[in-house]
């Protein structure tokens, strides 16, 4: 048996079930809800697993520094890396140790930032105000997406901050105010991404952030092309208003049957595979090995369309890399805060 913990979607049977017939075997799979809260439980020894799947940073910057996981078979895993989609290059270092060592695999990825209905804002307006569009007594109603680690993010751009440089106490009293700001004129705040698509298409909201192609992919596979992930133009970011994740998954040392647990990471680039994780739970989003043909070639143009592929390299261009916020214990607190307080 495989314990794997990741991000909505390969729990999906659809992903799980070929493995596990092939192998006679079973993956126990469990979804996380925050890359810091279960970096942090695997870091104190509250959970454990054999195959981890979580956003970039916190494998080379967090679990792998610490000695929770283990390097791959670089013959092995090599032939994938050189077939992966080559303009995106700069995303699979991630996947790499300071040494260049292989400490995980590169699959799915993705701007993650805003999402409008371009009927009512239009996708130049949107780049050019970006965040700002929640910032100003706006005629646009909006909906928050509760996702925290993305939140900080966020709320840090459009405070004029950037997240992964050590914030002064005016910067973080700024962070509190915007926060409260945001939430306390959102709309809707929820968890839930197809709520948001819902009141997206029905009226209630212009815009939601924050979101992206993962989250937009489900109402423009219905036919709702008005819904469209939008990636700012600039920002306090080295000039970059976004941000752009990329999911790596590894093999960790409390792995109990390491083989089988490298096997199923073989498995998951295999191109069928690497299709159905794209495309699991009624969502679409971009895999690096879209870089195969023998992958590529089994989108079809409504499931392209659903991606944004013909804007993704442009939006990644003017996004920074997820990375960890070196002021998160301070910040966390502040948005918690700011959430419960507008709901209170």
């Amino acid at each position: 048996m495989i314990r794997l913990l990741c991000w909505e979607g390969y729990e999906s049977p659809r992903v799980l079930e070929p493995f596990e017939h092939s192998r006679a075997t079973r993956v126990r799979a469990h979804t996380l809800l925050s890359d810091a809260g279960t970096a942090g439980d695997l870091l104190a020894g509250r959970t454990t697993c054999d195959v981890l799947n979580i956003n970039n940073a916190w494998i080379r910057g967090s679990l792998h520094p610490a000695g929770l996981v283990r390097h791959l078979d670089s013959e092995r895993f090599e032939p994938y890396f050189e077939r992966m989609l080559p303009q995106f290059d700069r995303l699979y270092a991630w996947a790499r140790d300071a040494e260049g060592a292989l400490i995980g695999i590169c699959q799915r990825f993705g701007p993650f930032n805003l999402v409008v209905n371009t009927s009512r804002i239009d996708r130049e307006s949107a780049e050019d105000q970006g965040f700002e569009l929640a910032n100003e007594r706006t005629p646009h109603p909006y909906g928050i997406l509760l996702y925290e680690d993305f939140n900080l993010f966020h709320v840090c751009i459009g405070a004029g901050l950037d997240p992964f440089s050590r914030l002064n106490e005016d910067e973080k009293a700024r962070f509190d105010a915007t926060a409260r700001r945001w939430f306390r004129d959102a709309a809707i705040v929820t968890d839930d991404h197809f709520e948001l698509n819902r009141a997206l298409v029905d009226g209630v909201i212009d815009f939601y952030l924050s979101g992206g192609i993962y989250t937009a992919s489900p109402a423009r596979l219905a036919g709702h092309r008005e819904v469209r992930a939008v990636t700012p133009r600039s920002g306090p970011i080295r000039g970059r208003g976004g941000i752009v994740f990329t999911e790596i998954t590894s093999v960790l040392e409390t792995a109990t049957r390491s083989g089988e647990a490298e096997d199923f990471l073989a498995y998951l680039l295999e191109p069928e595979t690497a299709r159905r994780a794209a495309l699991a739970e009624r969502t679409a989003n971009p895999v690096a090995q879209m870089g195969m043909p023998e992958v590529f070639e089994r989108f079809t143009a409504r499931e392209l369309d659903a991606i944004q592929w013909d804007g993704l390299e442009g939006d990644i261009a003017r996004c920074a890399d997820y990375d960890l916020v070196p002021d998160h214990a301070d910040l966390l607190p502040l948005l918690r805060n700011a959430a419960r307080t507008a709901r209170a």
